[in-house]
């Protein structure tokens, strides 16, 4: 099998399969951007011109235990792990094809999906509705009622899988290890002004390479790039 992880906001179409592609988002309450995404994409989601031929599936990373369908598929190597939130796979036969880390705005979300579908639209639509995942309702949260429980009823006395980020009490800020990696598991605050120092962190959070943007005008450097097997 050959796979292509793309991470941030680039994609890249299926393989030759027989079976639908879903898009599976997993989500923590702790992201901010997980947040952004529930509220500003996810409840018209279905309403889409792409929903159809990629289905939306969010699952909740604040349950004590995984999905079995996502334990199988890791154990299989049909997946990888999720190191940071929100993070899109495309789940297809039974196997992680591709997936996007992170989340920035509306507008740039349904621009890389578009190209995504259009890229592989004539497969897409000769599978519809075939292979869905499992429904588990323990980690399943419904696209257009996601945000109102990730936000609220702390009632829930479900412990997160892992604490998203460590702030410093006082100023708010992110506290650092010693080696200058931020403590946190959202990509998103991994931005550093030295290749080595996103090296450092890609190695913390268990991914490959690095890769740069340029942020008005000036260059930052972050953690995870592509990767091909």
């Amino acid at each position: 099998m050959k796979k292509i992880i793309f991470t941030l906001a680039l994609w890249i179409g299926l393989t030759t399969s027989a079976y639908a592609a879903e898009m599976i988002m997993f989500s923590m309450k702790s992201c901010g951007y997980c947040r952004a995404f529930l509220k500003e994409v996810a409840p018209t989601y279905a309403e889409s011109k792409y929903a159809k031929l990629l289905p939306l599936r969010i699952i909740s990373m604040d349950t004590p235990a995984v999905p079995k369908w996502f334990e199988e598929a890791y154990d299989d190597r049909r997946i990888d792990g999720i190191v940071g939130t929100p993070t899109f796979v495309i789940f297809e036969n039974r196997t992680e094809v591709a997936r996007l880390i992170g989340y920035t705005s509306k507008e740039k979300f349904y621009r890389d999906i578009g190209d995504f579908v259009e890229n592989n639209k004539k497969r897409l639509e000769s599978t519809v509705g075939q292979n869905a995942i499992p429904y588990e309702p323990e980690n399943e949260l419904d696209p257009k009622a996601a945000l109102n429980r990730e936000e609220g009823s702390h009632s829930q006395s479900v412990p997160p899988v892992q604490q998203e980020r460590d702030t410093n009490p006082h100023t708010g800020k992110l506290e650092k290890f010693p080696n200058g990696v931020y403590k946190s598991r959202d990509i998103m605050d991994h931005q550093y002004e030295t290749e080595a120092e996103a090296q450092i962190a890609a190695n913390w959070l268990g991914c490959l390479s690095t890769h740069s943007h340029m942020i008005d005008g000036k260059k930052i450097w972050m953690p995870c790039s592509m990767e091909g097997k």
